[in-house]
Parts: C-alpha cells; structure tokens; sequence
C-alpha cells in the first residue's frame, strides 16, 4: 500500500530510533538504501508523492525495479542550527 513519502521516513526514522535504543547506543549517523515503490498522484489540488518499502521480500513482486530511495540521517550540533 502506497503513502505519502513522509510517512514513510518518519517510520523508518522511528524505527532506527527504537532499535538504537533497545540495544543501547546512540545513532549519529545512518545511511541507507532501499528498493521503493513510488507513485505521483493528484490530491488537493496539488500533487503528492506516494511510496513505500517492502515489508518482506514477496511483497508485490516490485522489489527488481530499479527505483531507489538513499538516505543519510546524522546528528549536527546544536551550534549548526541557524
């Protein structure tokens, strides 16, 4: 099921977050990247960018797409915030 992008980085951010956690550590930075399913779609009168990661390996057959989404989350120092 697609959703809107944001949806989707925020439960991957929660996740990263709740295994640091559950084992301890502190995340400073983390990259990754993940086979996406994506969609542009028409909603509210402007256009929204839908998608999601796959929840296991047979989900949906779209895993051999070359669609890609990288990502580097990293902790900057409060002095960097403007």
């Amino acid at each position: 099921m697609l959703r809107n992008l944001s949806d989707v980085l925020m439960d991957l951010h929660n996740g990263l977050q709740g295994a640091a956690q559950r084992a301890g550590v502190q995340v400073t930075q983390a990259e990754m990247t993940l086979p996406v399913d994506t969609a542009l779609t028409l909603k509210d009168g402007g256009c929204v960018l839908l998608a999601d990661v796959a929840r296991s390996y047979a989900d949906a057959g779209w895993h051999q797409q070359s669609c890609r989404l990288s990502l580097v989350w990293q902790q900057l120092p409060t002095e960097a915030l403007p």
